[in-house]
């Protein structure tokens, strides 16, 4: 017989692994069950064991002494539970059914959990698929996404997830990602630190040179990305002598070097400038009025 994995012995023990995933000490015994696969009652053992359950032991004779006492009321606590899980279920995006709620709210009730416990382990099961999110999910995604293309950030979709996931749970905040992507940026763009440090994004210190590439080379300034080779030149630039970290080039710098660019032969600005530069001779030599 096949050993079961993770999600199987977490279900067969009554719990989805979401449930163990919220919590160090409860990972680390769901790891060691799927490798000894413990049976149900070894692993009730070792559960009942844990600083997790036995800081909850109060709570949970309380709600034992309360479904046994007051029935009615325990229901209660429960369907109001149910409404607060179930709003925070479709908040991420999640379809569980009235089944997985009522567990939920009842172990929530029973082991007293917190709302940011809660919050961890319904974020634990929001699968990450990009682009393909609802809920809050996917207004994070759209938010990490932006903030990634502002700085010229090219995140994986595991650094994607991490951070959608992160940010469910407020594990992070939109400012942590901000710190970090401007960190990163000032690493790969060394020459613009101090506006990155003013709060700059990369994309608006790039601004004027992605104009007067569109102006220049005739191209549609949204058609330009920021990771355009001849955009990337310009914003890590060259150093900027002995000893000192490579400095941006200069606007004027820029628009010299895209007149050397093949396509400039080829742009309405160059053959008014040529014929210009024609004019402008002839006039000099008395051949043009």
């Amino acid at each position: 017989m096949a050993n079961l994995d993770m999600a199987t012995l977490a279900a067969q023990y009554g719990y989805a692994a979401a449930f163990f995933n919220s919590d160090p000490e409860l990972k680390s015994l769901i790891q060691a069950a799927v490798a000894g696969q413990w049976s149900n009652e070894k692993f009730q053992s070792k559960f009942m064991n844990t600083n997790w359950y036995r800081g909850r032991e109060a709570s949970v004779r309380q709600w034992a002494d309360l479904t046994t006492r007051d029935p009615a009321e325990a229901a209660s606590k429960i369907y109001d539970k149910k409404l607060e899980l179930s709003d925070m279920a479709t908040q991420l995006g999640l379809n569980l059914s009235d089944a997985q709620i009522n567990f939920y709210a009842t172990e929530a009730l029973k082991f007293g959990m917190s709302q940011q416990a809660l919050k961890d382990v319904f974020g634990g099961m929001v699968d990450y698929t990009p682009g393909n999110m609802g809920g809050t999910p996917a207004a994070i995604e759209m938010q990490v996404n932006k903030l990634a293309g502002d700085y010229g950030f090219k995140a994986s979709a595991n650094q994607i997830k991490d951070w959608v996931s992160g940010m469910v749970t407020d594990r992070y905040t939109e400012d942590n990602l901000r710190d970090f992507m401007r960190d990163m940026a000032k690493s790969k763009y060394t020459g613009m630190s101090q506006f990155l440090d003013q709060g700059m994004t990369v994309r608006q210190i790039a601004a004027p040179y992605m104009q007067s590439y569109s102006n220049l080379l005739e191209v549609p300034e949204d058609a330009i990305d920021l990771e355009d080779q001849v955009v990337q030149q310009a914003l890590q630039g060259s150093p900027g002598g002995p000893n000192q970290p490579p400095q941006m080039k200069s606007v004027y710098q820029f628009e010299r070097d895209l007149r050397k660019d093949p396509r400039w032969a080829r742009t309405k600005n160059a053959r008014e400038s040529a014929t210009s530069a024609v004019m402008s001779i002839g006039r000099d030599w008395g051949l043009v009025a």
